[in-house]
């Protein structure tokens, strides 16, 4: 996304507001200088890679129109750093008022294979040295942060960064935003439906929607399409969100159908518990994952207790319909699920105390050892077993309410490999018109 000014920037209008302050502030130097004001030390920029960190940090500097000086963490050795960041910062305040850009400052201070260590504490040191030495100058030190815990609290108090984005992953109506953004002089067919690729996008960055976008115009082309057409943006998701390979393997009808089974029950718990989050399933090879469902959390959703236990039922709910109808077999494929499901539940009680305060433990910097007594951790194992023995009986009597729903999707699955959103509502809304109609004594299912 190539931007001149803040306004450039698609969404992010909360954050594009702060921007616009910092730029009217620089424009306003001399005025402020006379009122005995300063400008802020610093911007830091934070947030996952991808979510345009450094678009929005070019764009402040392209609309401030004040002179730039970049550091860069390559440019100097460790011993030479200390007269790097002096000349740079030298040249800055030649030129007040001014900014210095330090894109990724957790690489030019961090070290992530000795966390805290000498090495990135001295780095920290010099950095820090060379902001205090011209905090009263006239520059803005402007900097962008991959990981936030990769610098130490000295950089985020006042004095040193004064103004702190924390630049969040789009929401829907930014994705939606920036899908057309990316979609414009391109041959996009009058069909495809916007709203609903901004809604399987839930938790991709912006760099990842351009991606997504490039590819769904790469599978047009490779099936000879003048337009970029709904399903090559639903290809296009498929290998961005389920990471999808090609169909060809090994796997017999029968394993097809253990793996069908399995993501159905995924998807009927997502359909039950969060309709408007289930954007997709696939039975499609993925690393060392045989499928995937898409469930996506509502964005801004305030999040609840009910609402995390109901994201744990829907992690097991694999298991359970394994269980369910293959009760002679134990299948080892659910690792992932049982794995993300038990950090959700430790999650609740050591971080969101929402079993009680009694259970809440703060975890180690380096492998989330809970930093508690032999007693406390053996109580909140107990509890945690608890929260994952009830998600899993809620999954299973969910499942076997819905059983032939399950089984509908699972055969659906086997026969098409991948199913998108409408054409799952399509399957369950027919489901539901039929058990209005005839509500019948549980089916026997046919697993051969």
């Amino acid at each position: 996304m190539r931007t001149t000014s803040v306004e450039d920037i698609v969404g992010y209008e909360s954050e594009k507001k702060s921007l616009k302050e910092i730029c009217f502030l620089l424009q306003k130097y001399g005025e402020l200088k006379d009122m005995g004001i300063r400008l802020p030390h610093g911007v830091l920029l934070g947030g996952e890679p991808g979510v345009g960190k450094t678009v929005m940090a070019k764009a402040l500097i392209a609309e401030s129109g004040v002179p730039c000086v970049r550091v860069s963490a390559g440019e100097a050795e460790q011993d030479e750093l200390s007269e790097y960041l002096e000349a740079r910062f030298a040249e800055a305040t030649k030129a007040t008022p001014s900014i210095v850009f330090m894109d990724e400052l957790d690489k030019l201070v961090g070290d992530v294979e000795n966390f805290r260590g000498t090495y990135n504490m001295a780095n920290t040191r010099k950095v820090l040295q060379a902001i205090n030495d011209h905090k009263d100058d006239g520059i803005v030190v402007v900097a962008t942060v991959n990981d936030m815990h990769m610098l130490c609290e000295a950089f985020k108090r006042s004095g040193r960064f004064d103004r702190i984005l924390d630049i969040p992953l789009p929401t829907f109506e930014d994705r939606l935003s920036i899908f057309e953004h990316y979609c414009k002089g391109k041959p996009i067919s009058k069909r495809v439906d916007g709203e609903y690729v901004a809604k399987m996008t839930a938790g991709m960055s912006g760099a990842d929607i351009e991606c997504l976008v490039n590819e769904a115009g790469i599978h047009a082309v490779l099936e000879n399409s003048k337009t970029v057409r709904q399903k090559d943006f639903d290809f296009a998701v498929g290998q961005k969100v389920f990471n999808g390979t090609s169909r060809e393997n090994t796997l017999s009808d029968d394993e097809y159908f253990v793996i069908a089974t399995h993501e159905a029950g995924h998807l009927v718990a997502g359909l039950i518990n969060n309709p408007d989050g289930v954007t997709g399933v696939s039975i499609l090879p993925q690393g060392e994952s045989a499928g995937h469902c898409g469930i996506a959390m509502a964005d801004n959703e305030l999040a609840t207790l009910e609402k995390v236990r109901n994201l744990i039922v829907g992690m097991l709910a694999g298991k359970a319909s394994e269980q369910l109808f293959f009760p002679d077999a134990v299948y080892l494929t659910s690792s992932s699920d049982v794995g993300r499901a038990a950090h959700y539940a430790k999650r609740l009680l050591t971080e969101d105390g929402a079993f009680g305060l009694e259970y809440l433990a703060e975890s180690g910097n380096m492998f989330d050892a809970l930093d508690v007594s032999e007693e406390k951790k053996a109580r909140i194992e107990r509890k945690s077993d608890e929260i994952l023995s009830d998600c899993f009986e809620r999954a299973t009597a969910l499942l076997t309410e819905h059983r032939d729903l399950v089984t509908t999707f699972a055969r659906q699955l086997v026969r098409r490999y991948s199913l998108n959103r409408p054409e799952i509502l399509r399957i369950y809304s027919a489901y539901r018109r039929k058990n209005k109609k005839q509500p019948t004594a549980e089916p026997v299912v046919d697993c051969a």
